[in-house]
Formats: structure tokens, sequence, C-alpha cells
């Protein structure tokens, strides 16, 4: 659970005031994911919204062109790209790159690098998408996973911002005591980045299962369940990434069940620890495209 509100109300505070300034999503992403909701949308739809975005279109065209689809031939016509991507994959594009545009100021990161902030943040993406596939999860599908992983992090980064010294008390205290970040961002700012994750979510109108993703991933089931949620993937994912040795900011973000969780799912992600392991590593290689393209630079 969340710190409540009487714990640090100052903090709280600060963060919330943090968060209403932040910029929303762009008027081109807002009617992308509307029209991509839409029951019946289709790809000259996306195509009449995408178009009127030039930085946009280039962005989608250089995706579907680049190695991380590895197509025999290449792609020029935005249409045909929206339909070999697929338009739940091309709202989880557009929404990418809304979050690095978001967080791409000069100060964003603090009390760690982005670089350690976004290496670990792709290897639980990866992950969560190799969960996805191992749980029979439809391709059109599992890139919400990716996004999923990729951001599940992302309330981190406003309380790196606003409270250095404290996270990087929260980082130490993490590394002697062995506890969770979570555990130690309640100690020392009054709030977790899953409470201010949820925040953020709730700023830019995300999916009721992309918002659990964000503010639930410590706190998932104990029992594999059917379907195969964004919280259940995103969790064993954090687990494998920290696994791995990409645990950052400062080493462990993981409560005291996380590795649990990881030998109770295990057998029904449909791959042994150490080949699972490797695979990521594999789809890692093919997602820092994805990160360059999406502007993580």
């Amino acid at each position: 659970m969340a710190a409540p509100d009487t714990v640090a109300p100052a903090s709280l505070g600060k963060v919330r005031a943090h968060i209403l300034r932040m910029a929303g999503l762009s008027t081109t992403a807002i009617k992308v994911l509307r029209t991509c909701n839409e029951p019946n949308a289709c790809a000259n739809d996306l195509n009449r919204v995408i178009s009127l975005d030039p930085v946009l279109t280039g962005r989608v065209l250089q995706l579907i062109n680049s190695a991380y689809y590895s197509l025999p031939s290449k792609v020029n016509s935005l249409t045909r790209a929206i339909i070999l991507l697929g338009i739940n994959t091309v709202k989880n594009v557009v929404l990418s790159f809304a979050i690095f545009q978001s967080f791409s100021q000069r100060d964003a990161f603090r009390a760690f690098t982005a670089d350690q902030f976004w290496t670990h943040s792709l290897c639980t993406a990866a992950a969560a998408k190799l969960l996805a596939a191992g749980r029979g999860v439809p391709l059109s599908e599992r890139e919400e996973f990716f996004v999923a992983g990729l951001m599940h992090d992302i309330g981190k980064i406003p309380l790196n911002h606003l409270f250095p010294e404290a996270y990087r008390e929260a980082v130490l205290n993490s590394q002697n005591s062995g506890q969770g970040m979570r555990c130690e961002e309640n100690a020392s700012i009054g709030v977790d980045h899953c409470r201010v994750g949820h925040m953020i979510a709730r700023k830019w109108q995300l999916s009721p299962a992309l918002t659990a993703a964000l503010s639930e991933h410590h706190t998932p089931s104990e029992t594999a369940a059917e379907p195969f949620s964004l919280v259940d993937a995103v969790s064993l994912a954090d687990t494998l990434a920290h696994h791995m040795g990409a645990g950052t900011p400062g080493g462990l973000s993981l409560d005291e069940g996380g590795h649990g969780r990881m030998q109770t799912h295990e057998g029904s992600a449909g791959r042994h620890l150490t080949e699972l392991s490797a695979a990521v590593v594999e789809e890692i290689e093919k997602a820092k495209v994805f990160l360059e393209i999406a502007g993580r630079n």
C-alpha cells in the first residue's frame, strides 16, 4: 500500500503540484489514442490523424523500416506502415514517444542517471513482452506489455527530481537494509513510485490496465491468473530484470515476495529462467532501436 496522505502532506502536495504542471499528452497523441479506442477504427482513420504530425509520421516510418521489425523491403506509405504495425502497436508507439518527450528535460534525473533508469525499464519491457508470448498472448497485444514494462517505474522520475537528497538516502538505505526501494521511498519521502505512477497515469488518462501496471506491479496476484494481466507480467519482468543485474536505481526495487512470485509463475511462462534471460538479452538488442527512434537521446 502507498503511504497515506497524513504521512507526508507536504511531500505529497509537492508531487501533485509537479504532476499538475507536467505537460500532458500532445494533441496528436490524444487523438491517436482516442481513434485507436474506437471499435471500428481502421488504418485510414489513423493515417488522417498521424499524417498531420510530420515528426510522428517520420518516426512511425522509421520504426517499421528499422531492425526492430526487419522487414524484407522498405515501407514508404504511412497507411501501409499502420497496417503492418497494427492499430494496437501504433497506439503504443505513440504513447512511448510521449513518455520520452515528457521526461527529456535535462534535470529530470538527479539521484540516478537516465541510462540507469532506461536500461532497467527496457529490460523489464523486453521481459514482459516475452512472458506474454510464453503465456499465449496474441501477437497484436504484446506491444502493450512492452510499453507497460517500459513505463512501470515512471513514478521514480518526479520523486528523484523533486527530492534528490532524500532519494539518495532511500537508495543507500535500500542497499544497506535489503528492503525494496518502494519501502525506502515511503520512509524517506512519504510517498512511493507506485503511487506517483498512478497519479501520472490519471494525468495522461491511460487505460485502466496500464494504470494498474504502473501502480500495482509490486502487489500483483499471488497465483497465476488467466488471462495473463499487465500487472502480473510487469511484476515478473521486473523481478527478472533484477535477477539479470539490471536493477536500478540504487539496486533492489523488489518486495520480499518478488522472487517467490517468479518461481510460482515461471512454469506457466513456458521457459526456464536461464533460457528466458538469454531471450531477454536478444530482445533488448532489437528494442534499443525502438528507444533511439522514440527520442531517448
